[in-house]
């Protein structure tokens, strides 16, 4: 169904947390807000959102015990959200198609390197250098976050549950835009103008679009997967960029001007969940495990210190500390686990193998070659099995190799 931004304007309800729609485009130049398209989609799990926050403390000048004015920090934005492994397993052979252009991105940029053939795989041979305009859409409202990046991501296996990804990171700005009713004749020029207080709605430098009175179809002047880019915002009057404005005339019907998303969205939605897959470490078997996470941090120094900027400056990252992925899996203790035990306390590196899906159709393997894990410390419960928690490090096999970790679908 169509979404109809002449009902969402019209509402008197207050927003609706379920109405909430992700897009990830990567960015030809970093900073510049790319545009998403239908493919571009998501899907996310309750709980993600753009954070977008710019302090500011109290002026110290003194005329007497009373605050006089502030002074501005910079600028502040940062995501997360989390999404669940949808993986084609209707192909019939491996291909970069296995899962969507949104969620190949985020791994390009956690990890780097990004090969699509014979499989899509992912390993940190490169320094991740890609950046991605982010567009959270409500109803009443939209995010868009140009200069994105990936900081961390955290993989999740549990044996009585949904396999997920929590991802999170920075990025350089956040637009809040919402949605206006114009009710004049617009075309001739570059200007929009609303009714009474709602050029508040808009934020220079956001991505807009003219709807129809219909509330769905698009005007000429943004036709679907085209936008306009806010300008200059005058009280109640918005300047867009581009060519002078031909299919915006407001005065017998009226034109709405809205945050752009794409009009049709489509992604995978097909979650591979750990009721299908397994494990391989130290020869542990596959009744032993219970569940595992890797959880993966790319650590950048984030750009933060630039001269003359209020927020992020160019490059916005600098992959400047090491990549870290910690490993926890947890076991019964049993005989083989006994001598695990004892091979950690020789420092033994251990190669871990986590498949997610049907070896013999569509699936994911995590591999990390070289993990050295500590000692741990376990409980007896009242009754039942004892589990234990094996934690440790991924490092790679040898100088120049980084192979510390793989993400691979094969």
């Amino acid at each position: 169904m169509a979404k109809n931004y002449a009902d969402i304007y019209s509402s008197s309800n207050d927003v609706l947390a379920l109405e909430q729609r992700w897009y990830a485009k990567l960015e030809t130049t970093r900073g510049v807000l790319a545009l998403p398209g239908n493919s571009d989609f998501f899907w996310t799990l309750g709980g993600g959102s753009i954070s977008y926050s710019q302090n500011f403390e109290s002026s110290p000048h003194r005329s007497g015990r009373h605050h006089t004015d502030i002074i501005k920090k910079k600028k502040e934005t940062s995501f997360s959200f989390s999404t669940y492994f949808n993986i084609d397993e209707s192909l019939g052979a491996a291909s970069s198609a296995e899962i969507d252009a949104a969620n190949r991105l985020f791994f390009k940029s956690l990890l780097g390197k990004e090969v699509t053939s014979p499989n899509l795989k992912y390993t940190s041979e490169l320094a991740p250098d890609v950046t991605f305009s982010l567009f959270e859409c409500g109803d009443k409202w939209s995010r868009q976050s140009p200069g994105a990046f990936i900081q961390g991501g955290n993989m999740s296996f549990p044996g009585d549950g949904e396999a997920r990804v929590e991802w999170s990171g920075a990025a350089k700005e956040a637009f809040f835009v919402g949605i206006g009713k114009s009710t004049v004749d617009n075309e001739g020029g570059n200007t929009v103008t609303l009714q009474a207080g709602e050029g508040d709605s808009f934020r220079v430098g956001a991505a807009v679009m003219l709807i129809k009175d219909d509330g769905v179809t698009r005007s000429a002047d943004t036709a679907a997967g085209s936008a306009r880019t806010v300008t200059a915002i005058v009280g109640d009057v918005v300047t867009l960029s581009g060519a002078p404005l031909a299919d915006a005339d407001g005065s017998a019907a009226p034109v709405y001007l809205s945050y752009y998303e794409p009009s049709a969205p489509s992604a995978i939605n097909n979650p591979v969940t750990g009721l299908v897959g397994s494990m391989s470490l130290a020869g542990l078997s596959v009744s032993s495990f219970r569940s595992a996470t890797v959880n993966i941090q790319n650590n950048h120094e984030v750009v933060n210190y630039g001269f003359g900027t209020d927020g992020l400056a160019s490059p916005y990252f600098v992959p400047g500390s090491r990549l870290t992925a910690t490993v926890t899996v947890e076991t019964n203790l049993n005989a083989e686990t006994i001598k695990l035990f004892n091979r950690i306390q020789d420092f033994e590196a251990q190669d871990l193998s986590i498949v997610l899906g049907n070896s013999a159709g569509r699936h994911l393997e995590v591999a990390c070659p070289s993990v050295k894990f500590k000692v741990p410390a376990f409980s007896l419960p009242d009754s039942g099995s004892v589990p234990v928690s094996f934690e440790g490090d991924a490092y790679q096999s040898g100088l120049d190799q980084a192979d510390e970790i793989a993400v691979e679908f094969k």
